[in-house]
Parts: structure tokens; C-alpha cells; sequence
């Protein structure tokens, strides 16, 4: 059984100040890590304190970006490296806002996921529906194009340690809705271009993400999908009730005697 993963992207919202003191509201109602595994994508300047202050607690430290060299003469951008040796366990590659504004294409991202990896970090590797048919033994299959030119060059052991959020461009933004249905579709189709390039082995054992309006009222709705294993939460992540009620929505469904947030209080 693949562990859900619930991560938060705060994208440029919040200072180090801000960022701490929602740890510090979390951290000690948050479920345990044998349920599920939480995370929080922060700006570069609070990583390092956020996680001196999630020593020993289920809240992962993510970054939202990093260069795909580990030293040079980059200025204004960050080493995978420098971000291992602050104690960030994971990197975001190829987010849609940084494909759309920034212009990253498929191979600086490739680039990306190759560097964070060889970090000794996890990549989560943000996709969205472009699709291409394909025929594996006399079937024509759905391959995710954007997800498997990146993941071009990435070996069979490798591709074990990646994340994979799936991030449709119908569900991201503000007043956009999310679709359970069609968001399981593309997750299980995912899972699908994962096994025809590498095993069906390893495509049942990475975690899919969801990434696209999530918030406390669906995301029952859409964890209770087989091929949905976590979600990446935007604009709804940023208050920590919110936030600590859809992490605890989540562990309703796989341990019911979860603790709910409204029987919790702050110590």
C-alpha cells in the first residue's frame, strides 16, 4: 500500500517569521508519519529554519525550485546540493507556473530531476495532460509526454525515489474546481506510461499526486481515488486549520481513529 503524501505549496506567500509560526501551530497536531507523510513547500529563505523547527516530526521540508548544477557562476540561483546539506528532503521540478512564467522546457527540467537526485534528494515532479499515443504489444496507450521526456535518462533504480503530481491546466488557478473523476483518470494514466516505460512493478510503487484546487471540501473526495496518493495544496495551505483539517480528512480514510483536529488542542 503506497503511504499518502500531503504537501502544501506556498509558492511566494508568507515571510520566515510567518512560515515558523505556522510550524509552530502544526506541529504537534499533525497524524502520525505511519498514516501519511506531510510537507511543505516554503521560498528559499525559510527552508533552513523551518527545518531546524521539524526536527523529529512528520513535516517534510520542500523546496519549490533549484538549479541543475551544483556550483558555478549561476548568480541568483540555488544548488541542489546546498539544499541537501540544509536538511531539505525534497525539490519540486517543473511546476507549471515555472514552465509558463519562467520558461522552463522539458530538458532544463530533465536537467533538474538528474541534479536533485544525484543530491540525494526526492524530486516531486510536476506534469500536466499533454498526451501522445503510443503502441505497447499491439495496444495503443495514452503516454504522458511532458512526464516521460523528463524522465528520459532516469533509470529503473532511480525512478523508484521520484514523486509525481499531476498538476491538469483545467483545475490550477483561482475559481478553477476540481474533478475527481477525470483527476483519477489522469493519475491512472500516469501510473500507465510509468509501467510501458519501466514495469508495472515499479508504477505501483511511486506515488501520484493530484495538484489543482484542492481544499477541505473535496479532498476526501479525491483521496478516495485507487491511483490518487496525495495532493500538492496551493491558496488552501496557507492557513493552518485549513490545512492541519484536509491533512486529517486524509487520515480518516486510511486510519479512522485518526485524531480530528477539532478533538486536538495546542500544547
Amino acid at each position: 500500500m503506497r503511504k499518502p503524501f500531503i504537501a502544501a505549496n506556498w509558492k511566494m506567500h508568507k515571510t520566515v517569521d510567518d512560515a515558523l509560526q505556522f510550524v509552530e501551530e502544526v506541529k504537534r497536531r499533525l497524524p502520525s508519519e505511519e498514516i501519511l507523510t506531510c510537507g511543505i513547500a516554503a521560498h528559499f529563505l525559510a527552508l533552513y529554519p523551518m527545518v531546524q523547527q521539524t526536527q523529529g516530526i512528520n513535516l517534510g521540508i520542500i523546496a519549490q525550485n533549484s538549479y541543475d548544477q551544483f556550483s558555478g557562476p549561476f548568480t541568483g540561483e540555488v544548488s541542489p546540493r546546498a539544499l541537501a546539506a540544509a536538511g531539505v528532503k525534497y525539490v519540486m521540478c517543473g511546476h507549471i507556473e515555472r514552465r509558463t512564467i519562467f520558461h522552463e522546457d522539458n530538458d532544463l527540467v530533465a536537467k533538474k530531476v538528474a541534479a536533485v537526485l544525484q543530491a540525494g534528494m526526492t524530486p516531486i515532479i510536476c506534469t500536466d495532460e499533454t498526451m501522445v499515443q503510443k503502441e505497447f504489444n499491439g495496444e495503443v496507450h495514452y503516454v504522458f509526454a511532458q512526464l516521460m521526456n523528463v524522465l528520459h535518462g532516469v533509470s529503473f533504480d532511480q525512478v523508484k525515489n521520484v514523486i509525481i503530481s499531476y498538476e491538469p491546466s483545467w483545475a490550477v488557478g483561482v475559481g478553477q474546481h476540481a474533478n475527481p473523476t477525470l483527476a483519477e483518470e489522469g493519475c491512472r494514466l500516469i501510473r500507465q506510461s510509468i509501467a510501458d516505460t519501466y514495469s508495472y512493478e515499479v508504477a505501483d510503487k511511486i506515488r501520484i499526486l493530484y495538484g489543482g484546487s484542492v481544499n477541505p471540501d473535496n479532498i476526501q473526495k479525491i483521496m478516495d481515488k485507487r491511483d490518487i496518493d496525495g495532493v500538492l495544496i496551493g491558496r488552501a495551505s496557507l492557513d493552518a486549520d485549513n490545512f492541519l483539517t484536509m491533512v486529517n480528512r486524509v487520515a480518516e480514510l486510511y486510519a479512522p481513529k485518526a485524531v480530528k483536529v477539532s478533538e486536538t488542542k495546542k500544547k
